[in-house]
């Protein structure tokens, strides 16, 4: 993995991420069967759309530009950003 200045790692109990923006830290990322997301190819970023991880330790995001499209995504391959991010 590269070194993502700005952003925190997920923790698995983690709560109050609903609308927080994440980071993307792999190149595919997956849902908790291996199974890839369905999200567009290299996305960087992502908005959260759950409170906390599920028990299959995923969480509902959408690309920040369209929030109808939506994928399940392991925690441990996203990290919020901070509040002051560069692109």
């Amino acid at each position: 993995m590269t070194e993502h200045r700005g952003v925190t790692p997920l923790r698995y109990d983690q709560t109050g991420l609903r609308g927080r923006r994440a980071r993307v830290l792999v190149e595919e990322p997956t849902d908790e069967i291996d199974w890839p997301a369905d999200l567009p190819a290299g996305i960087a970023f992502v908005v959260i759309l759950d409170d906390t991880p599920n028990p299959h330790h995923t969480l509902l995001v959408c690309p920040p530009d369209d929030p109808e499209r939506t994928a399940l995504v392991v925690y441990d391959q996203l990290a919020l950003c901070a509040d002051t991010l560069e692109e």
